[in-house]
């Protein structure tokens, strides 16, 4: 079956504006700036007012698909939406280092840019990762076992976390004694510079 027409709403709230050029989202905040291109979905976008509250928002608009394709209007109205909540309030993620038999060590590299991972599991091999532009990797004396990434854009923090989880992970071990590795603990909307 199909629909003929499906339309989703989002209101765009004070302090951000959104600009719409050919399928191609840029959302300006107070944190920054970002840009989404959506160019390979066959789908409206425009800039009017929402129907509910007559406030700024964009119309979502999406002609004679079936229902699969009509679910991916709200994949693209969350994802604009995170990256509003990027620009406004941005996302800090909390990692913690868990281990039991062998200490991991872990080096902040060029400016918050690199993470290093030492001595996992005994390895000899030292694991590199490279965090994108506007991701910032910190780590505190104080809090030994934890590390902090922080950024606007949801999809590249979220994406050098689970590089870092990656790299920690372990084979040809029993996975119920070797609990080591880095996880993500917490995730939070808030962004401090």
């Amino acid at each position: 079956m199909k629909y003929i027409v499906a339309e989703q709403e989002l209101e765009i709230p004070d302090g951000v504006t959104v600009e719409v050029k050919a399928r191609t989202i840029t959302v300006k905040g107070p944190l920054g700036k970002l840009t989404k291109s959506f160019s390979h979905i066959p789908f409206e976008i425009r800039k009017e007012n929402t129907k509910r509250t007559n406030k700024p928002g964009l119309r979502f608009r999406m002609w004679l698909q079936k229902k699969k394709r009509n679910a991916v209007l709200g994949t693209v109205r969350s994802i604009i939406r995170n990256m509003i909540t990027g620009v406004t309030v941005g996302y800090k993620f909390r990692m913690v280092l868990a281990y039991s038999h062998f200490p991991i060590v872990v080096n902040v590299l060029d400016g918050g840019k690199a993470l290093e991972i030492k001595n996992f599991l005994g390895f000899k091999i030292n694991k590199r990762i490279d965090a994108p532009e506007g991701v910032l990797i910190t780590r505190k004396e104080e809090e030994k076992n934890n590390l902090t990434l922080q950024g606007i854009d949801l999809e590249k923090v979220s994406q050098v976390c689970a590089r870092i989880h990656q790299a920690t992970v372990i084979q040809d071990k029993d996975l119920r004694s070797f609990l080591d590795g880095i996880y993500v603990q917490d995730a939070r909307l808030e962004y401090t510079d």
